[in-house]
């Protein structure tokens, strides 16, 4: 090791935490979006290519090391090396002699006079259609419950949601959902059951869209940024017609007790699973936390 790296305090990337990545991506968020190409930011964990080689102790880079192909969610991986890091997207992959040296993007960032966060670029390019093909969708023969579609008439056209799983508030019970479905207070949502259209209950006034950050994070940086939410509640009209199961996983666990003290980088890898009416069985890996895209008006 170089004495040089072993005295400096800028290269302990491994003491960073996430509350430190969201301060870093804070101060330079609008930075690095002027960059060309640059379409979102997120902080994780540096993600290595699955085909790049373990690393052993004094080893040099091979030649032609730098030819390497686009990172990618898909072919990267976390590894136990892996180093906190701002994951910046970017919708096209070129060389450093194919950009303006003003839209070269660094490799780290400085959080302070003591501290630099690394920064990982993956290719994220747009996709004009879903990876995931539509399944036929499923309705219910007798009980409704997570898994299945809501329906919801909205200036003339028929809009279709999940149900995710119930809810209840300690008097009445509710079907948790999309918000852009529901609607506002006091629409009526449907089910198709047995074959047949009918009335499962009316949207709550009890739903989120959006609020500011840091009013949800208090302590994380993020002054100038909004959670984009999407929370709808159905007020059931009976629920002897309905079940607590989840069509396609079961019957849900204890819930996940995540806040400010313990929502950390042990996050990122973590499994997860999901089934929806149009998309069927989903499942995945967290693979990055608090995306953050362009700006409009500044927020």
């Amino acid at each position: 090791m170089d004495k040089s790296d072993a005295l400096s305090l800028h290269n302990e990337f491994s003491m960073l935490n996430l509350s430190d990545l969201l301060l870093a991506r804070e101060r330079n968020h609008v930075e690095l979006m002027r960059k060309e190409h640059v379409i979102g930011t997120a902080v994780g964990l540096y993600l290595i290519r699955k085909s790049d080689p373990w690393p052993r102790k004094n080893s040099v880079r091979p030649r032609g090391y730098t030819q390497r192909p686009p990172r990618t969610l898909q072919n990267s991986e976390v590894r136990d090396y892996s180093w906190p890091c701002i994951l910046a997207f970017v919708d096209e992959w070129k060389s450093e002699r194919e950009l303006n040296p003003h839209d070269l993007l660094p490799d780290a960032l400085y959080l302070d006079e003591k501290r630099k966060v690394p920064v990982c670029v993956v290719y994220a390019p747009r996709q004009d259609s879903p990876e995931t093909p539509m399944q036929p969708v499923v309705y219910p023969s007798f009980r409704l419950g997570g898994g299945f579609p809501v329906i919801a008439d909205v200036q003339g056209r028929e809009h279709l949601a999940s149900i995710g799983c119930l809810l209840r508030d300690g008097h009445f019970v509710y079907a948790l959902t999309n918000r852009h479905v529901t609607g506002p207070a006091g629409e009526i949502v449907y089910c198709q059951v047995a074959g047949q259209r009918v009335r499962i209950g009316v949207s709550s006034s009890k739903q989120l869209t959006r609020l500011p950050f840091r009013k949800l994070y208090p302590d994380f940086a993020g002054k100038e940024a909004y959670v984009n939410l999407d929370i709808g509640l159905i007020r059931i009209d009976d629920i002897n017609c309905w079940t607590a199961d989840v069509f396609g996983i079961g019957t849900m666990g204890p819930v996940a007790d995540l806040g400010i003290d313990n929502l950390s980088l042990r996050l990122i890898d973590c499994p997860v699973r999901a089934y929806g009416c149009g998309s069927g069985p989903m499942s995945g890996q967290i693979k990055a936390l608090f995306s953050r895209y362009k700006s409009l008006g500044c927020f």
